[in-house]
Protein backbone atom coordinates (compact mmCIF):
# COMPACT_ATOMS: atom_id res chain seq x y z
CA UNK A 1 0.00 0.00 0.00
CA UNK A 2 1.43 3.21 -1.05
CA UNK A 3 2.25 5.47 1.96
CA UNK A 4 0.13 8.54 2.06
CA UNK A 5 2.34 12.13 2.94
CA UNK A 6 1.77 16.06 2.86
CA UNK A 7 5.02 17.90 1.87
CA UNK A 8 5.77 20.82 3.30
CA UNK A 9 6.13 23.49 1.02
CA UNK A 10 7.71 26.99 0.19
CA UNK A 11 7.70 27.04 -3.29
CA UNK A 12 11.20 26.30 -3.86
CA UNK A 13 13.76 23.91 -5.07
CA UNK A 14 14.53 21.75 -2.05
CA UNK A 15 11.15 20.95 -1.10
CA UNK A 16 10.25 20.40 -5.24
CA UNK A 17 13.45 18.02 -5.06
CA UNK A 18 11.92 16.19 -1.68
CA UNK A 19 8.26 15.93 -3.76
CA UNK A 20 10.06 14.82 -6.82
CA UNK A 21 11.81 11.90 -4.82
CA UNK A 22 8.61 10.98 -2.61
CA UNK A 23 6.43 10.40 -6.07
CA UNK A 24 9.42 8.20 -7.18
CA UNK A 25 9.46 5.89 -4.37
CA UNK A 26 5.89 5.34 -5.48
CA UNK A 27 4.45 7.06 -2.50
CA UNK A 28 0.60 9.35 -2.68
CA UNK A 29 0.97 12.58 -1.68
CA UNK A 30 -2.20 14.08 -0.65
CA UNK A 31 -0.84 17.67 -0.77
CA UNK A 32 1.23 20.93 -0.39
CA UNK A 33 1.17 22.59 3.35
CA UNK A 34 2.39 26.12 2.98
CA UNK A 35 2.92 28.11 6.13
CA UNK A 36 1.49 31.52 5.30
CA UNK A 37 0.32 34.77 6.42
CA UNK A 38 -3.33 35.49 5.57
CA UNK A 39 -2.36 39.32 6.72
CA UNK A 40 0.60 40.12 3.70
CA UNK A 41 -1.11 37.17 1.80
CA UNK A 42 2.43 35.62 1.47
CA UNK A 43 4.23 32.89 2.51
CA UNK A 44 6.39 32.71 5.00
CA UNK A 45 9.48 31.09 3.77
CA UNK A 46 9.61 33.00 0.02
CA UNK A 47 7.73 35.77 0.49
CA UNK A 48 6.08 34.49 -2.78
CA UNK A 49 2.17 36.13 -3.29
CA UNK A 50 -0.68 33.31 -2.34
CA UNK A 51 -2.28 33.73 -5.83
CA UNK A 52 1.04 33.03 -7.60
CA UNK A 53 1.65 30.01 -5.26
CA UNK A 54 -1.56 28.29 -5.70
CA UNK A 55 -0.96 28.39 -9.65
CA UNK A 56 2.08 26.23 -8.85
CA UNK A 57 0.36 23.75 -7.53
CA UNK A 58 -2.18 24.15 -10.36
CA UNK A 59 0.76 23.56 -12.15
CA UNK A 60 1.98 20.07 -10.21
CA UNK A 61 -1.42 19.38 -9.85
CA UNK A 62 -2.13 18.88 -6.60
CA UNK A 63 -3.96 20.24 -3.32
CA UNK A 64 -1.96 23.66 -1.66
CA UNK A 65 -2.90 23.53 2.06
CA UNK A 66 -2.45 27.05 3.38
CA UNK A 67 -1.79 27.19 7.16
CA UNK A 68 -1.98 30.84 8.54
CA UNK A 69 0.74 31.24 11.02
CA UNK A 70 -1.16 33.59 13.54
CA UNK A 71 0.54 34.02 16.98
CA UNK A 72 2.21 30.81 17.38
CA UNK A 73 3.44 29.73 14.07
CA UNK A 74 4.29 25.83 15.49
CA UNK A 75 1.00 25.37 17.14
CA UNK A 76 -0.70 26.57 13.43
CA UNK A 77 1.65 23.68 12.08
CA UNK A 78 0.87 20.99 14.42
CA UNK A 79 -2.96 21.28 14.17
CA UNK A 80 -2.92 21.47 10.49
CA UNK A 81 -0.66 17.96 10.36
CA UNK A 82 -2.57 16.80 12.81
CA UNK A 83 -6.12 17.22 11.07
CA UNK A 84 -4.13 15.89 7.79
CA UNK A 85 -3.59 12.67 9.33
CA UNK A 86 -7.48 12.78 10.82
CA UNK A 87 -8.97 13.93 7.98
CA UNK A 88 -6.83 12.64 5.73
CA UNK A 89 -4.93 9.67 6.18
CA UNK A 90 -1.78 11.24 6.13
CA UNK A 91 1.22 9.05 7.57
CA UNK A 92 4.40 11.03 6.68
CA UNK A 93 5.16 14.93 6.23
CA UNK A 94 8.27 15.29 3.99
CA UNK A 95 11.00 18.41 4.61
CA UNK A 96 13.17 19.23 1.81
CA UNK A 97 15.54 20.08 5.16
CA UNK A 98 19.34 19.47 3.70
CA UNK A 99 21.98 19.52 6.34
CA UNK A 100 20.72 21.77 9.38
CA UNK A 101 20.65 20.08 12.08
CA UNK A 102 18.60 22.31 14.45
CA UNK A 103 15.99 22.68 10.96
CA UNK A 104 16.12 19.09 11.05
CA UNK A 105 15.18 18.55 14.81
CA UNK A 106 12.34 21.53 14.79
CA UNK A 107 10.81 19.43 11.82
CA UNK A 108 11.33 15.93 13.88
CA UNK A 109 9.70 17.25 16.82
CA UNK A 110 6.92 19.02 15.02
CA UNK A 111 5.92 15.82 13.21
CA UNK A 112 6.05 14.24 16.46
CA UNK A 113 3.74 16.45 18.11
CA UNK A 114 1.19 15.54 15.60
CA UNK A 115 1.70 12.10 15.28
CA UNK A 116 3.30 11.68 11.95
CA UNK A 117 6.41 9.88 10.33
CA UNK A 118 8.87 12.70 9.44
CA UNK A 119 10.44 12.03 6.47
CA UNK A 120 13.77 13.93 4.64
CA UNK A 121 14.53 12.52 1.36
CA UNK A 122 16.82 15.35 0.38
CA UNK A 123 18.92 15.11 3.27
CA UNK A 124 22.59 15.04 2.52
CA UNK A 125 25.99 16.28 4.41
CA UNK A 126 27.36 19.92 3.37
CA UNK A 127 30.15 18.38 1.09
CA UNK A 128 27.46 16.97 -1.24
CA UNK A 129 25.44 20.22 -1.84
CA UNK A 130 27.24 20.93 -5.32
CA UNK A 131 25.91 17.37 -6.43
CA UNK A 132 22.50 17.72 -5.24
CA UNK A 133 21.73 21.36 -7.11
CA UNK A 134 23.52 19.34 -10.43
CA UNK A 135 21.10 16.83 -10.17
CA UNK A 136 18.39 19.59 -9.68
CA UNK A 137 19.14 21.50 -13.28
CA UNK A 138 20.36 17.86 -14.53
CA UNK A 139 16.68 16.72 -14.28
CA UNK A 140 15.61 19.48 -15.63
CA UNK A 141 14.09 21.55 -13.60
CA UNK A 142 13.66 25.05 -13.82
CA UNK A 143 13.92 27.92 -11.41
CA UNK A 144 14.13 31.47 -10.59
CA UNK A 145 15.98 33.24 -7.54
CA UNK A 146 13.10 34.92 -5.60
CA UNK A 147 15.43 35.49 -2.87
CA UNK A 148 19.32 36.90 -2.39
CA UNK A 149 20.38 37.98 0.67
CA UNK A 150 22.07 41.82 0.59
CA UNK A 151 25.11 40.70 2.55
CA UNK A 152 26.40 37.84 -0.21
CA UNK A 153 24.55 39.34 -3.44
CA UNK A 154 23.97 42.32 -5.53
CA UNK A 155 20.39 43.33 -6.65
CA UNK A 156 21.23 41.51 -10.05
CA UNK A 157 20.88 37.75 -8.79
CA UNK A 158 17.41 38.55 -7.77
CA UNK A 159 15.58 36.86 -11.06
CA UNK A 160 18.26 34.85 -12.00
CA UNK A 161 17.70 31.39 -13.32
CA UNK A 162 18.91 28.54 -11.76
CA UNK A 163 21.19 27.11 -14.36
CA UNK A 164 24.50 25.90 -15.50
CA UNK A 165 25.33 29.54 -15.30
CA UNK A 166 24.37 30.10 -12.35
CA UNK A 167 25.77 26.84 -11.41
CA UNK A 168 29.72 28.00 -12.17
CA UNK A 169 28.88 31.08 -10.51
CA UNK A 170 28.29 30.13 -6.93
CA UNK A 171 30.78 28.32 -6.96
CA UNK A 172 32.87 31.37 -7.33
CA UNK A 173 31.16 33.00 -4.35
CA UNK A 174 33.09 32.45 -0.73
CA UNK A 175 31.75 31.80 2.23
CA UNK A 176 28.62 30.54 0.45
CA UNK A 177 26.47 27.19 0.57
CA UNK A 178 25.67 26.32 -3.20
CA UNK A 179 22.17 25.37 -2.30
CA UNK A 180 22.04 28.43 0.32
CA UNK A 181 21.13 26.49 3.07
CA UNK A 182 22.18 29.12 4.86
CA UNK A 183 19.80 31.24 3.74
CA UNK A 184 22.20 32.89 0.94
CA UNK A 185 19.27 32.70 -1.43
CA UNK A 186 16.31 30.89 -2.33
CA UNK A 187 14.22 29.66 -5.71
CA UNK A 188 10.88 29.35 -6.99
CA UNK A 189 10.69 26.90 -9.03
CA UNK A 190 8.93 27.17 -12.60
CA UNK A 191 9.02 23.41 -14.41
CA UNK A 192 10.72 20.00 -14.25
CA UNK A 193 9.60 16.96 -14.85
CA UNK A 194 6.64 16.53 -12.45
CA UNK A 195 5.25 19.75 -13.82
CA UNK A 196 1.90 19.27 -15.85
CA UNK A 197 2.48 22.90 -16.78
CA UNK A 198 5.02 25.80 -17.17
CA UNK A 199 4.77 28.58 -15.11
CA UNK A 200 5.53 32.04 -17.56
CA UNK A 201 6.53 35.29 -14.92
CA UNK A 202 4.52 38.16 -16.62
CA UNK A 203 5.13 40.91 -14.27
CA UNK A 204 7.77 41.15 -11.42
CA UNK A 205 10.11 44.05 -9.93
CA UNK A 206 12.78 43.69 -7.36
CA UNK A 207 12.41 45.39 -4.13
CA UNK A 208 15.01 44.94 -1.20
CA UNK A 209 13.42 43.57 1.87
CA UNK A 210 14.95 43.02 5.14
CA UNK A 211 18.34 42.57 4.02
CA UNK A 212 16.95 40.28 1.39
CA UNK A 213 16.92 40.99 -2.45
CA UNK A 214 13.68 40.44 -3.25
CA UNK A 215 11.99 39.24 -6.85
CA UNK A 216 8.69 40.08 -5.78
CA UNK A 217 6.30 38.07 -8.65
CA UNK A 218 3.07 39.96 -9.76
CA UNK A 219 1.96 37.96 -11.88
CA UNK A 220 2.37 33.96 -13.47
CA UNK A 221 0.91 32.14 -16.53
CA UNK A 222 0.43 28.91 -16.84
CA UNK A 223 1.42 27.74 -20.20
CA UNK A 224 1.22 24.37 -21.96
CA UNK A 225 4.39 21.64 -22.41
Amino acid sequence: MKTKMAISWSGGKDGCLALYRALKAGNKVECLVSMVSEKYERNHAHGLRLEILKQQAKALELPLVLVNSGDDYEQALIQELSELKEKRGVEEIVFGSLYAEEDRKWNEEVAMKAGLKPSFPVWISEGESSQLLKEFITLGFSAVICRASAKVFDPSWAGRMLDWEFYQSIHNKQDCCVMGEAGEYHTFVLDGPIFSKKIHLVKSGIVLNSGLWSLDIEDCQLLEK
